[in-house]
Formats: structure tokens, C-alpha cells, sequence
């Protein structure tokens, strides 16, 4: 053991699972650099997190000057030029009907909306679907269920948190269409044999879900939610902690469809690298909260405020939504041909969200081999899926087109390669 991974195992716990053995040292653009100066290309950005990859020249020059000013204020101590900035920039992506409360994690905001919405219906309901992830504090940890390891040992969870499947193709064995019919009827069944709609206080959904697999669900599914949302005065919540800030080809992946959520939750890449969350809300659901009954010390932090702002409008001036589209079809074209293997049962994506799916009981081990591998040719890759029998690709938006075209490439013949060992 190295003495890095020594003092990591005598002083932390255990609990966050040690990916890699790299001793990183510090990043710039798309790559991570080592203590001994090898560089390694990141496709999975910290999960998802670092939009603009390491060291963006214009996140760096916001955090230093807003580090001038000050590091931290209480957001109820007075008013800061730099939240309400970043505020109305989030707000110009979503609509001028939502306000914002800002929180430190994308679990936080799961939280934040579970409270609003209890707390804006008198309805103690919360519908959630199975293989999705929306964090690991208690409330939030009730509507995860992508993993019974998450959930273990930690009940009794939240009350009155009803789960039914995600329309996921590949994981029922189902058409898109049947896997839309059959989460349909799980829903009404629900609502037949549980709890009425009227008392359920919101559906929480992920757009795409991301630790599930990065299922992208069939046409018509979030259209069909704000149908039986509306009808039935439940709010709709999507979580894009993970789709959001520009990553599938729109700002939100929401907004692929003509759906208003009435709760949006971000998180990850919304600060551009650090730690920021929030929850955008219907402004008559917002003013349900009245002073005092939420709060957060460090939500709306300036720093991140200020790298988020950045962020924001880098993807703006630099046209990153675009380039993650067109990217996401580079990325579909090249790793497409791979669904024909026998141990590759579905090639997926969305932008840069951007799944390869393998087959029956070796996908799992084929993506720890995978992940090995790449890291060998010096690419970092990340699973996903329920048994993480996927490789999911994020890398920063603002990737270099041929960079990530020969990492793709490499990444085909590596899957053809061991594929063919089987």
C-alpha cells in the first residue's frame, strides 16, 4: 500500500469506495495529472460535476476575484450583488414562474422539495421510482432505489414514499412502449391499492435516470406524469441533479419535452465545481415557505455562487448545449455498432450522458474489466446501473471533438476486445 493509501485507510473511513489508485495532483481542462506527471483524459468529471472540466480560465478568474470580497455570509445577513446574479442567470434558463432557494447538495434539494411539497398540499404522499437516485440522507434516501445497500440498516425510511418501475426497456425486458404501459399500471394500481391520488403531495422523477443506468425513458413518459400531476393537484418534481447545466443538449433535460415542472432540482455541475444546489419552484409554491420555516447556513454560498455564474455563462457564450448534442451523436455513432455484440445489449444517450449497457450476468464484470482497462490506455471511466453492468460517459461539455472522438474509438476496440474473450 502506498503511503498516501495508507494514510487515507488509518484516517477516513472506509465508507466512499476507492475507485482508482491514482495520486492526483491537480487538473486542467478535460485531464486529471498525477504526483508522477502522467495525465489522464476524465470522462466522469467528478460525476458529472465539473461542466467546464479543471481550471476553466473564466471559473478561475470569478473564484479569485469573489475570494477578494469574502468567503462566506449567512444569505439572511444582507444582500450580495453575486447570489442574485446567479439567481436570475438560472432563472433565465427555466422561465421567470419559478424562484429559487438555494442549498449545499443536490441531496439537499431533494429534501427541500419533499418539505415544500408536504408542506404546500397538507398531503403526506410521494410517489418515486425504482433504480433512481436522489441521495443518501433519510429523506432523501426514501426515494432512492437504486440499490438495497443504500437503504440497509437505516430503516424505519420516510413514511408514505410509494415506489413504482421506471419505464426502463433493457431492465424489464420490455419494448419502450410495453416498459411506458407497464409503469402506468404499477402507477394506477398505487393508486387503486395504497393511497388515493389525493393524497399524494408530489411524483419525484428523473428525467434520465443516472446512477440507474442512464435510462432514457420511451416518448410520452413525462408528458403522461404532468397529465396525471395536474389532474390530480400532485406536483411534478424532476431531479436534474444529475441531467441538468447543459449536459444532454439542453440546459435541463426536462426541456427536451413541452413539460412545466412544478419543482425543479438541481445540483452537481450547477456551482462548476463547487459545492451549490437548488430548487426552483412555481412562485405560489414557493410562498408556501414563509420566513423561518426552511433555512441553510452555507446555501448560496458566494464562492460557489460565483463559479456557477461562470459557468452559466460560459455555456451560454460558448454554445456548449450544441456542442454536448453534437458530440452525444458522435458518441452514439461510434460506440453504436457495439450493440450488435452479444455481450452489449443496449448503446445509449442523450448529449453527454452517454450509456453502453452489457448483457446477463458477466455485464458487471465486463465493466470492472473495462474501467481497468481504460485506465491503462490513461482514461477514467465510471459505472452505473443496479448491478453496474454500465459505463457511463460524461465528460466536460466543452471537450475537444477529436479528443473525445479517439477516446471513443479507444473505448469501441477495448469493449471488441474483451467481448471477444468471452
Amino acid at each position: 500500500m502506498s503511503n498516501i493509501a495508507a494514510r487515507y485507510s488509518n484516517s477516513l473511513a472506509g465508507v466512499v469506495p476507492m475507485e482508482t489508485t491514482l495520486h492526483i495532483r491537480s487538473g486542467s481542462g478535460s485531464f486529471l495529472e498525477t504526483e508522477s506527471g502522467e495525465r489522464y483524459l476524465d470522462l466522469a468529471t467528478g460525476i458529472a460535476v465539473n461542466a467546464l472540466g479543471y481550471r476553466h480560465p473564466e471559473v478561475m478568474a470569478a473564484l479569485a476575484e469573489q475570494a477578494q470580497r469574502h468567503l462566506h455570509l449567512y444569505g439572511g445577513t444582507g444582500y450580495q450583488d453575486v447570489v442574485i446574479d446567479f439567481a436570475e442567470a438560472i432563472l433565465a434558463t427555466v422561465g421567470p414562474q419559478y424562484q429559487l432557494f438555494f442549498g449545499n447538495s443536490g441531496t439537499e434539494a431533494v429534501e427541500a422539495a419533499i418539505k415544500l411539497s408536504r408542506l404546500a398540499t397538507g398531503r403526506p404522499g410521494i410517489i418515486a421510482f425504482r433504480g433512481a437516485f436522489h441521495g443518501r440522507t433519510l429523506g432523501a434516501l426514501s426515494l432512492t432505489a437504486s440499490a438495497a445497500r443504500y437503504r440497509s440498516a437505516y430503516e424505519p425510511l420516510l413514511p408514505s414514499v410509494y415506489h413504482v418501475d421506471y419505464p426502463a426497456p433493457t431492465r424489464l425486458g420490455l419494448t419502450p412502449n410495453q416498459a411506458l404501459q407497464e409503469t402506468q399500471r404499477q402507477l394506477q394500481t398505487v393508486f387503486d391499492n395504497e393511497i388515493g391520488p389525493e393524497r399524494v403531495a408530489a411524483i419525484v422523477v428523473e428525467p434520465i435516470q443516472g446512477e440507474g443506468g442512464y435510462i432514457i425513458p420511451p416518448p410520452g413518459f413525462l408528458e403522461w406524469l404532468a397529465d396525471v400531476a395536474a389532474r390530480n393537484g400532485i406536483i411534478l418534481a424532476v431531479d436534474e441533479v444529475q441531467s441538468g447545466i447543459g449536459r444532454t443538449g439542453r440546459m435541463f433535460a426536462y426541456q427536451h419535452t413541452a413539460i412545466r415542472p412544478d419543482l425543479i432540482i438541481m445540483g452537481k455541475a450547477l456551482g462548476g465545481g463547487l459545492p451549490i444546489s437548488a430548487l426552483a419552484g412555481r412562485r405560489d409554491l414557493m410562498q408556501a415557505w414563509t420566513a423561518g420555516t426552511h433555512g441553510t447556513t452555507f446555501g448560496g454560498n458566494p464562492l460557489a455562487c460565483a463559479t456557477g455564474l461562470a459557468t452559466l455563462r460560459t455555456i451560454e457564450k460558448e454554445n456548449l448545449t450544441a456542442h454536448a448534442s453534437a458530440l452525444g451523436n458522435v458518441a452514439l455513432d461510434i460506440l453504436g455498432a457495439l450493440a450488435e455484440l452479444p455481450q452489449v445489449c443496449d448503446v445509449r444517450g442523450q448529449g453527454l450522458m452517454v450509456a453502453v449497457e452489457f448483457s446477463g450476468e458477466n455485464g458487471p464484470g465486463l465493466v470492472r474489466q473495462l474501467i481497468a482497462k481504460a485506465l491503462e490506455e490513461h482514461i477514467i471511466l465510471h459505472a452505473a446501473g443496479l448491478r453496474h453492468e454500465v459505463i457511463r460517459l460524461m465528460p466536460p461539455l466543452n471537450i475537444d471533438r477529436t479528443l473525445f472522438t479517439d477516446a471513443l474509438h479507444t473505448i469501441a476496440r477495448l469493449i471488441a476486445e474483451l467481448s471477444s474473450n468471452r
